[in-house]
């Protein structure tokens, strides 16, 4: 059983609830009177017809709601007096009785367990030679075990009373706070009018009342189901009273400077509160999707006017000469004169409800402006407020790790959405693929946590039948992304990621992984089996190499795409031995095998060029060092069963690299590595051979040989069990008899393999399989061209079972 710890318990403080619980009765009273006097007020008018009589009934409804609300209060204060009065006189009991037996030498520990503290060894030393005496300690040292047993007993039965009267205050007190919610909602109340006296208070220098606390944290937040709403892309309608109260507090700080705004509410605990519950009002009214019931919206416009101005106008005034001494040379740096600004808002934001960032003009803002300081300042600095120089590493990677929560407004900053047009102050069009430049080209120098955390959602969110609209964004932006490095005209930027921003590309290999069979253009038409595509849309042959290119970049990164790349392929296969009907996803696995084959071999011819010979023993090291999990969701894990530890790792790269064992010409045909061997024949059509198994039961029958003890097609069964393998050096110490049986047992397996290899190969399955297979292997490779300006903001993505928003 778990108690209240002594520490809990002497930490507690009692005091202030009796005067809440009185103030409470007050808030009872006083409702009532209003109740009571608004109805009699109405009723004892003297006048008549049906004007009147609608008066009378609205005003006795009324008098019924404000006498639940007061009779609320009033349990609410009764739940608060009982409680202090249990938990109180318990905890005074615990320390008074735990203090008490301290003093007579017992120790009571945290757990509320009493032991003999007594000195006995001093008394025993005084005691010696006295039989009697030590005879009367033995006894006393009984009697004292006894009364710490005891009292530890009844410590921990009081430390449970306590912890259930604790448990049973909290209850009642959240169920007259849920009554009390349900009768009056916290943003009911408020109005531009107490904005106005917040504002006032601020003005004059003075901290904020209770009451004004709770308006303020009435109006900078959202029930869990307008939460929801928003995480679903669905309109959120909030009460007229806290729009017009975060409207009128934010026009209020019109004339305030960011430094000014970030600073309300003063420091310490209340100052912190003000700051979170300002950045959380600036999230809610700058989302398009808030509306009241009148139509009034939320948006960029409703920002207090330097916020707005921050966000929407551009940044960069020129540039700044700096002398370099060392060098000898000048430097021009750009000047943004409120980076400073851009910072402290950034930090404001930080202190907000990160399940609010939904959808919301100032995270898109907040984009925009951090890709175009990133644009100015590709090398990392630029000349501040007072023309210091500034390292902008720590500043973007914050900003762009604030706005990763709002997943909404990166896939718009990242398709180009019309709604990114509000951050331009002079009504502009925003241009997507510049500020991915921005992003993509900057040189990050491992700070790149940040835009990581941009697009790692993409992976989790990849066909979410959960939330149709996340899985619509995944989609979305990884169809853009994969547009966006497809082009020839970004792999200049693509093929150097990986050195500049190694996590940035691993996390992009990851993200995107799910949707190579979209890219591919996998498909499936009158199948029975349904293809698990996630509404990604199909890239050319040369786009897809590109993309794979850029994601080769990196060592890691490649062996994530690449096994990814490798695991579709042979699901496709597996899904073509389920259905022959299916056989034509070997175009989408040949398009996408060619790529993988291009991408790599170009990315590497490109690395050699750049001097950096030993990328491809470190691709291989980390693909082969990866353990046998899937790569993409719900594909890869049921092949990866049936094939051993390392297989799908060594037919793509080959063991890993052992040095020690390894000559130097050894090690230069390693850096000489080329993909010519990514994908082996003999996975493809064990893959197949899965999918025939598992719609044909008869074949197990027909050949168990091909199949485990457990009944699932066995890999190390058909191409013979590598325990049976024997080095050159142990053939040569075998007699002549044991040779000869080695031979035989090889010739057996070599045997079985070429049976199960011709039974696959006049199935038919892999006929059809193999022809589809070679007309994507031979597909023309060249990008598409690029679309010409923003993507459209309408559904176009077909996600099965799902679509996009309306």
């Amino acid at each position: 059983m778990v108690y209240p710890t002594r520490t809990v318990v002497e930490k507690l403080n009692f005091d202030n609830m009796p005067k809440l619980a009185d103030d409470l009765i007050d808030y009872a009273e006083y409702t009532a009177a209003d109740a009571r006097t608004t109805r009699d007020t109405i009723t004892g008018l003297d006048w008549s017809g049906v004007a009147k009589d609608a008066a009378v009934g609205r005003a006795n409804s009324e008098y019924d709601q404000l006498m639940r609300v007061s009779q609320t209060f009033a349990s609410l204060a009764n739940a608060i007096t009982s409680g202090h009065a249990d938990m109180s006189s318990l905890a005074n009991s615990l320390k008074s009785t735990a203090t008490a037996y301290e003093d007579n030498n017992y120790a009571v520990s945290d757990a509320w367990k009493v032991t003999d503290a007594y000195n006995y060894a001093l008394a025993e030393s005084a005691a010696a030679g006295d039989d009697h005496q030590l005879a009367e300690l033995a006894t006393l040292k009984n009697t004292r075990a006894r009364i710490a047993e005891n009292a530890t007993l009844w410590m921990e039965r009081v430390a449970r009373d306590f912890d259930t009267a604790d448990t049973d205050t909290a209850s009642a007190i959240r169920s007259a706070n849920g009554a009390l919610d349900q009768l009056a909602p916290p943003a009911a109340g408020l109005s531009a009018g107490s904005a106005k006296a917040i504002e006032d208070n601020w003005d004059a220098g003075r901290g904020l009342t209770t009451e004004q606390m709770y308006a303020l944290a009435a109006a900078g937040n959202l029930s869990p189901e307008q939460i929801q709403a928003l995480h679903a892309g669905l309109p959120v309608n909030i009460p007229q009273g806290q729009y017009d109260f975060l409207r009128t507090l934010f026009e209020g700080l019109d004339d305030e400077s960011i430094d000014e705004i970030t600073k309300l509410g003063g420091t310490g605990e209340n100052g912190a509160a003000v700051r979170n519950l300002l950045s959380n009002g600036m999230q809610i009214m700058s989302n398009p999707s808030v509306s009241t019931g009148a139509g009034d919206k939320g948006g960029m416009a409703t920002l207090p006017a330097n916020v707005r101005t921050l966000l929407t106008e551009k940044l960069t005034t020129g540039t700044t000469k700096k002398r370099d001494f060392d060098n000898h040379s000048t430097i021009e740096y750009p000047h943004v004169p409120r980076v400073d600004e851009f910072d402290n808002l950034v930090r404001l934001l930080e202190t907000g409800d990160s399940q609010l960032r939904m959808g919301t003009d100032i995270d898109r803002g907040i984009l925009k402006q951090a890709s175009e300081i990133a644009e100015a300042s590709r090398s990392g600095r630029i000349a501040g407020p007072g023309e210091e120089l500034l390292d902008t590493h720590g500043l973007l990677n914050r900003a762009l790790a604030l706005t990763s929560d709002d997943t909404t407004a990166v896939r718009d900053f990242t398709v180009g959405a019309d709604t990114m047009n509000v951050t331009y102050a002079d009504g502009r069009p925003y241009n997507a693929d510049r500020h991915l430049d921005a992003l993509f080209d900057y040189q990050w120098r491992g700070s790149d946590d940040g835009i990581s955390d941009m697009y790692k959602w993409l992976k989790d969110n990849a066909g979410d039948s959960g939330n149709p609209f996340a899985a619509y964004k995944a989609a979305d932006t990884a169809s853009a992304l994969g547009q966006y490095f497809g082009d020839t005209s970004n792999l200049e930027i693509g093929r150097d990621l990986g050195r500049t921003s190694p996590q940035l590309t691993q996390t992009l290999a990851h993200s995107l992984a799910p949707f190579l069979a979209d890219f591919a253009g996998a498909h499936q038409p009158g199948s029975d089996h349904e293809f698990p595509l996630f509404g990604a849309e199909k890239l050319t042959p040369g786009e897809l190499k590109n993309l794979l290119t850029t994601l080769d970049s990196d060592p890691t990164a490649a062996g994530v795409i690449n096994r990814a790349g490798a695991e579709w392929q042979f699901y496709m296969a597996q899904m073509a031995g389920m259905d022959p009907g299916a056989a034509s996803l070997g175009h989408a696995a040949g398009v996408l095998q060619d790529a993988m084959k291009d991408g790599l071999d170009a990315e590497i011819d490109y690395l050699k060029k750049e001097g950096i010979d030993d990328y491809s023993e470190k691709m291989r090291a980390a693909a082969a060092g990866r353990n046998i999990l899937a790569a993409i969701p719900q594909v890869g894990a049921p092949l990866n069963a049936m094939l051993p530890v390392g297989t799908v790792e060594d037919l793509l790269y080959g063991p890993a690299p052992d040095y020690d064992s390894m000559t130097t010409e050894e090690i230069d045909r390693l850096v000489a590595l080329r993909s010519e061997t990514l994908t082996d024949p003999d996975v493809t059509k064990f893959a197949m051979f899965a999918g025939m198994a598992a719609s044909d039961p008869e074949i197990r029958n027909e050949h168990p040989e091909w199949f485990d003890e457990d009944g699932n097609p066995s890999w190390e069964a058909i191409h013979g069990h590598s325990e049976n393998e024997r080095t050159l050096s142990e053939r040569s110490s075998m007699t002549p008899a044991e040779r000869e049986e080695y031979e035989r047992q090889s010739e057996d397996r070599e045997s079985l393999l070429a049976a199960w290899r011709s039974f696959m190969e006049s199935s038919g399955h892999y006929s059809d399989w193999d022809r589809h297979h070679d007309s994507g292997v031979n597909e023309p490779d060249e990008p598409g061209q690029p679309p010409e300006g923003a993507l459209d903001d309408s559904p176009i993505l077909s996600i099965p079972g799902q679509g996009g928003p309306s």
